[in-house]
């Protein structure tokens, strides 16, 4: 994980903790988890950011703890049959949710995946799934930590008003709409 994503994780848990207990029905960023307590058997983007944050809860998203990661792997064998994951379980990793629906990273090649909300269908029931991003990082940076939010998540919650209030949610030079 770069250094400017971690220092912007610990700055924002900083600044969390300090309007606790009210940031807590909307926002959570843990301290990080010891490197010996994260599954050596995780992409190394997905150790990086557990050694920064062991579970974010930001909005929309749920980016769970060492301890619950294993309890969102069901979604790999529910996802639809055109996308293949079920068929190579081993190539995927769920690692977090967006609107209780699943993240997926791909181990080989670092990629964020997820089924884009077309229709008000399921999400099993949808027939898109797409790659939003191409590493970890950029998926953290702009999505969960950026403009990009207000394109797959809210626009208009309390985590949004928060990123705004951090000057986040206006895409920038060094931001970069990573597709999808």
């Amino acid at each position: 994980m770069n250094t400017e994503l971690r220092e912007l994780i610990a700055e924002l848990r900083t600044d969390l903790e300090a309007d606790q207990p009210a940031t807590l029905a909307w926002a959570q960023i843990n301290k990080g988890a010891p490197a010996d307590k994260i599954p050596a058997d995780l992409p190394q983007p997905v150790r990086e950011l557990l050694e920064t944050a062991d579970g974010i809860r930001a909005g929309a998203f749920d980016l769970p703890a060492v301890a619950r990661l294993d309890d969102i792997q069901y979604y790999i064998e529910q996802m639809p049959g055109f996308t293949g994951v079920a068929d190579e379980p081993s190539e995927w990793l769920v690692f977090g949710t967006l609107h209780d629906e699943p993240l997926l990273i791909r181990r080989d090649t670092g990629a964020v995946w997820y089924l884009p909300e077309e229709t008000t269908d399921e999400w099993f029931m949808r027939d898109l799934f797409l790659d939003v991003a191409p590493d970890l990082d950029s998926f953290l940076a702009y999505y969960v930590f950026g403009a990009g939010y207000g394109e797959i998540g809210f626009d208009d919650d309390k985590w949004w008003g928060f990123l705004d209030k951090h000057d986040l949610t206006t895409p920038g030079d060094e931001d970069e709409e990573t597709g999808g």
